[in-house]
């Protein structure tokens, strides 16, 4: 007999937080992409791809939200009124859907003036209440200006916290526990290549660690957005050196890739019904 989850019904009084969780779907799905998008079939070579988006909030960055969230000391949880993070996207988004399940009433997002107003809409939309920083849009971790430097001195303030995800282990750890191990249960020791844009750097750290645990052949390729082009999401071939989480030690190689090859990729995906943004075209160009 099926079992409630394996029926997807959530039930009782935290079944909206039960079904939130990373773990609370089940895997994302991994589909094998057809000849028409894959230049290397006549070399056997089969690409996959990795659908995070069917998980709860529908993006990848709801996974390190949580997990930063969940790994906050309780009697620090219990001092929280509210958050404070650099971001304009996915993962200031997940911050203020999951803050209210650990307690927490307000969440704040610095973000940049080019942020288009359907972008604040929907941040808006989730509860999250807006700055603006005048900074760099991508600065340097550690710099003293910017968006990340803002939100860390505002969060030293009484009952404020940033977790800031551009240093927490907690981001990275995410993608070690969900994304590597659940691609190396689906794929296991057939894979020979993991390609994710870097962004942070939790997502290609974080997995390849677990897939090069398990397998140290196999190669960790990264992307970064080539000098002179502008896609949302991923950082620049310079700024991915001024990261906080050391990708360098498990990524063997970055390519850059320009933005009408991400849009190009993403766009093809998109057209076989695999709706994705133009980070994941960058991963198949």
């Amino acid at each position: 007999m099926l079992s409630d989850r394996d029926k997807k019904i959530y039930a009782g009084k935290d079944a909206v937080h039960s079904f939130l969780k990373p773990a609370g779907v089940g895997f994302s799905p991994v589909i094998e992409l057809p000849d028409s998008v894959n230049p290397y079939n006549g070399d056997q070579v089969r690409i996959f791809i990795k659908m995070v988006q069917f998980m709860p909030l529908f993006n990848i960055k709801a996974l390190p939200a949580y997990n930063m969230l969940a790994n906050i000391r309780p009697e620090d949880l219990d001092e929280i009124t509210d958050l404070i993070e650099y971001s304009s996207g996915n993962t200031v988004l997940s911050l203020a859907v999951f803050a209210q399940y650990f307690g927490i009433p307000n969440m704040h997002a610095i973000i940049t003036p080019d942020v288009p107003a359907s972008k604040k809409r929907l941040l808006q939309l989730v509860g999250a209440h807006l700055l603006i920083s005048h900074g760099p849009a991508s600065p340097d971790v550690f710099a003293q200006e910017g968006g990340i430097w803002e939100a860390k001195n505002i969060g030293q303030k009484k009952s404020w916290h940033n977790l800031n995800q551009y240093i927490n282990e907690e981001n990275k750890n995410a993608s070690y526990k969900y994304i590597g191990k659940e691609i190396w249960d689906q794929i296991g020791d057939d894979l020979s290549i993991f390609v994710a844009s870097i962004g942070t750097g939790g997502t290609i750290y974080g997995s390849g660690s677990f897939l090069k645990q398990q397998h140290p052949n196999v190669f960790i390729l990264g992307t970064a957005i080539q000098k002179g082009s502008s896609i949302p999401g991923p950082r620049g071939e310079v700024m991915i050196h001024k990261l906080g989480i050391p990708w360098e030690k498990v990524t063997d190689e970055v390519i850059s890739i320009n933005a009408y090859n991400a849009f190009y990729y993403s766009l093809q995906l998109i057209r076989l019904g695999l709706f994705v943004g133009p980070s994941t075209g960058m991963q198949l160009a």
